[in-house]
């Protein structure tokens, strides 16, 4: 069977590049052809150019910096695409869509925040509304991005989700979204990155990043106690701190594959960040998060941590919390019986039943 699928893979995100990976391995390793649909989106277009800092109208010296670092980043990022992830033929008109029609026999929609419409720019492709077979038209771990709809959502959604074969989205509070918004029934999936094993995974780790024993540091909110948390760790160990927002050696060695080396091989990880999360109990690291900054709190990272009963809250009160001993067979034994729910319910779209 020929699948297509259609995410945030452009959006030169490692969370967005390695769940669109996972979901291509996934399908793949069930006796499928699976592509990602090489579809330019121009919202998601315009925020990955590395011009995006001069439209912003930022500060010259800042918008060089980006200029240089998304150069560099979007070019270790097109080497993974090359490399891990079969794409279609590019996609660059909304119109053009409509041709995949003939060449798929089942669409998947997800994962990441593809039903967000800030994400989007208001691009109703992510809801597949291009495919004229509904039996086709799936959605695995879509996400809103939101636990409630923006008062500015132009998504008409009885419309766009009526159709859908079968629909799983990322988190639990989008079960209630679409049910009050199109009256559609949804369950609630693994993000793909959680449906490979420690074992798939390293295939795609690239070789150890330096020779020394070092801190990795990665974030994606905003932070509250992770630098100084992180400066007292370093003093601790001894051992050099790698941060993703401004270490030089991360800047030479970004592509997702050097993302997962940089945590795996790490001898301690800090982060705020769900992918980070999922990493850091994939290759069972020992790691902390900053779960609550103060503002708000990361949910989604919570309830997986909840999910396989692992705490690792970053915590100024209790340094030596990070190197408690993690139980990762718990771990893996609870993952597994989750990803064989996700899976089944892959199989079962692509089989066609609701």
């Amino acid at each position: 069977m020929e699948v297509g699928i259609l995410t945030f893979h452009r959006a030169v995100n490692y969370g967005a590049v390695l769940q669109a990976y996972a979901l291509q391995d996934k399908i793949e390793q069930m006796g499928h052809e699976a592509e990602i649909i090489d579809y330019r989106c121009k919202k998601v277009e315009e925020d990955v150019s590395p011009l995006a800092g001069f439209k912003n109208k930022e500060k010259f010296t800042t918008a060089v910096k980006k200029y240089v670092f998304r150069t560099k980043k979007n070019r270790a990022f097109n080497r993974f695409f090359d490399e891990y992830i079969h794409l279609s033929d590019k996609v660059e008109e909304r119109g053009e869509l409509s041709k995949l029609n003939f060449k798929y026999d089942c669409f998947f929609a997800g994962s990441d925040q593809i039903w967000n419409c800030g994400c989007s720019g208001d691009d109703t492709a992510y809801f597949l509304d291009f495919v004229v077979d509904g039996k086709k038209k799936n959605a695995y771990a879509a996400s809103f991005g939101t636990d409630k709809l923006f008062d500015d959502d132009n998504f008409d959604y009885q419309s766009l989700l009526n159709d859908f074969n079968k629909i799983s989205v990322r988190e639990k509070s989008a079960i209630s979204i679409i049910k009050e918004e199109s009256g559609r029934d949804s369950e609630v999936t693994l993000d793909p990155t959680l449906l490979l094993t420690k074992e798939e995974w390293k295939k795609v780790v690239s070789r150890r990043p330096m020779k020394d024993k070092y801190i990795f540091v990665y974030t994606i909110r905003e932070q509250k106690d992770i630098a100084e948390y992180t400066r007292r760790l370093a003093e601790k160990t001894g051992y050099k701190v790698i941060n993703a927002k401004s270490s030089i050696e991360f800047l030479q060695k970004c592509s997702p594959s050097d993302f997962l080396s940089w945590i795996y091989y790490s001898e301690y990880f800090i982060t705020n960040s769900f992918h980070g999360t999922v990493f850091s109990l994939i290759f069972e690291k020992q790691f902390a998060i900053e779960l609550d900054n103060g503002k708000n709190v990361n949910n989604r990272s919570k309830e997986l941590l909840e999910l396989v009963g692992v705490d690792r809250t970053l915590s100024l009160d209790n340094m030596d919390a990070i190197d408690d001993p993690v139980d990762y067979e718990s771990v893996k034994n609870k993952l597994k019986a989750e990803g064989e729910k996700s899976t089944e319910f892959i199989a079962s779209a692509l089989n066609g039943r609701k």
